[in-house]
């Protein structure tokens, strides 16, 4: 039988997967979605209250992108404690598929794709988290 590696047991690890950070990915991800579609709800509701706004859109999809890298970024977190890069690659691509949605040509199947692939990524990373907690439990097998 092969020792159990320092970095599967140790406490640093638990404590790093219930911390704050441990949930940075998932919460970044739904500010993003927020960001976007809230942002927009918000404005059609104020549209049809008679209230007309003007704003910046460059600005307003920066903030989308800015919260989705954040997102990928609360990935490598889980990166840390599970070892599997798959959140990070997946949140990668919904992140480069919103950039080019918001910067290079606009599309909404575009746009909703890349939010697929970035909450698919948040899912992925937690259930990967999740699995990691049920197995520390059982550390030293």
């Amino acid at each position: 039988m092969l020792p159990v590696p320092l970095w599967y047991c140790c406490d640093s690890l638990k404590s790093l997967n219930y911390s704050r950070f441990g949930w940075l990915g998932s919460v970044a991800t739904l500010v993003s979605l927020v960001a976007c579609y809230g942002t927009l709800a918000a404005i059609g509701i104020l549209g049809v209250l008679g209230i007309s706004i003007a704003f910046d859109e460059t600005l307003w999809a920066g903030v989308i992108i800015a919260f989705a890298v954040l997102a990928v970024a609360g990935f490598g977190f889980g990166l840390l404690c599970h070892r599997q890069p798959w959140p990070i690659f997946i949140g990668g691509l919904g992140v480069a598929i919103l950039v080019y949605a918001m910067y290079v040509r606009y599309g909404r199947l575009t746009e909703i794709s890349g939010f697929i692939l970035l909450c698919l990524a948040a899912f992925w990373d937690w259930r990967l988290r999740r699995r990691l907690t049920v197995s520390t439990r059982t550390c030293g097998r």
